[in-house]
């Protein structure tokens, strides 16, 4: 029979009396006393009691398979109540606690979690990366059962390798992993993970990291598209302006421009709170970015003609939005202008721009115009000078890139 007793608690099985189901069977519990208290947990398993009294001896399937499921729930119980001895934290509650969190170990509920508390901070950008990276979970490993102790060292390097072979970049790899990481991390925080269980580090497995490509146009080539008019498509018009208002904005990402309200704008400055740290920031920096005439042209040209404090500076939000609709619209606006853009590229017959490379364009056009890299990291928006600095190293490449060819030009 399975029993344990410790530092006066005990675990046995019991044989419910009250409650007879069909056929007899009768429910099995486990029954924990502790000071005279006893609490009583569902195994999910019934017998009769001709099976229960033979248990241990019988030689029938269904009796061998119940035996097994009981042995498997008795010693999870034995290892929780061990485990909260010996950290002097036994309590009817804890266990519960305990279990709660050895119940929810599955991969998917966790990431379920994860990503409802994401949205319930308004945090949908975070939300949908972390959706993405179960998904390419799923089509890697398939178990419905998969659970946080399954990923190990060598499940991680065979994750990454049939990402590499689905065409995924280092990059994309790096962002799922830690996307992965950060649950993992969570579980340990709630102590449902052991740590023993934990795959990343220093001699298990790293973070991939890739060096994405950060095109950023020279200022010729920005002139171009200042110029560009499109003769056939009206709409052209309006999101190339978007994009020339982001670049001329410090480089503010589309979900900053498409939140600034009139009041952001004070003299002949505009200034706001980047999105992307407003929640992972102790101090909130306000990005301060200079009101040249080009932008006041393009707010008057696709601009809210409607001019109150609260209302948003372009037409595409509304204070009636949902935060999730909110975020739809954004990426909705960038979905269109990247194709408009893209256009323009194609037209113009330079490489392909979206709304990431207005950024990118803002900081190394300062960068090679001798602008001082504090005031670039500053009007970034960037927490450090070692940010701003990683950030600009690409740029250096390119540059090294050129400059190289001019050692054999000969002509």
């Amino acid at each position: 029979m399975l029993s344990y007793t410790k530092e006066g608690v005990s675990l046995n099985l019991f044989h419910e009396n009250r409650y007879i189901a069909k056929d007899n069977l009768k429910a099995i519990k486990l029954v924990v006393c502790f000071r005279r208290e006893r609490k009583y947990f569902q195994t999910g398993v019934s017998l009769s009691d001709e099976d229960f009294a033979q248990l241990f001896t019988c030689k029938k399937k269904t009796v061998i398979e119940s035996r097994q499921s009981l042995e498997r729930t008795f010693y999870k119980f034995k290892t929780i109540i061990d485990a909260l001895l010996e950290k002097n934290k036994f309590s009817f509650d804890n266990i519960e606690r305990q279990l709660g969190h050895h119940a929810n170990l599955l991969v998917k509920d966790c990431f379920d979690r994860k990503i409802a508390t994401l949205k319930e901070n308004n945090q949908f950008g975070s939300a949908s990366s972390y959706d993405l990276a179960y998904k390419t979970i799923c089509e890697f490993d398939s178990r419905k059962q998969l659970d946080l102790k399954h990923i190990t060292v060598d499940w991680l390097k065979k994750y990454e390798r049939k990402m590499l072979e689905t065409n995924r970049s280092y990059t994309t790899i790096g962002i799922y992993v830690r996307n992965i990481r950060a649950v993992m991390n969570e579980a340990i925080l709630s102590e449902s993970l052991d740590r023993s269980f934990y795959p990343f580090g220093r001699g298990k497995y790293e973070v991939p990291t890739g060096e994405a490509r950060k095109l950023a146009l020279p200022l010729h080539t920005i002139k171009r598209i200042f110029q560009y008019q499109s003769l056939t498509d009206p709409t052209i018009s309006k999101y190339k302006d978007l994009w020339l208002f982001s670049y001329l904005c410090n480089g503010a990402n589309f979900n900053d421009i498409l939140r600034l309200k009139f009041k952001n704008i004070n003299g002949d400055e505009i200034s706001f709170l980047r999105g992307k740290t407003i929640n992972t920031s102790r101090k909130k920096k306000s990005v301060v970015a200079y009101l040249t005439d080009e932008m006041r042209a393009i707010i008057k040209r696709t601009g809210n003609p409607v001019q109150l404090p609260d209302n948003y500076i372009f037409p595409y939000l509304c204070n009636c939005l949902t935060p999730e609709a909110e975020y739809k619209m954004v990426q909705d606006v960038i979905k269109r202008t990247n194709d408009r853009m893209d256009r323009i590229s194609k037209a113009l017959e330079i490489p392909k721009v979206t709304t990431y490379t207005a950024r990118h364009s803002y900081a190394t056009v300062l960068k090679r115009s001798g602008a001082n890299i504090a005031f670039i990291s500053e009007s970034l928006g960037h927490s450090d000078l070692k940010t701003t600095e990683n950030y600009l190293a690409s740029f250096e490449t390119e540059e090294r890139e050129k400059n190289a060819k001019f050692l054999t030009a000969f002509g």
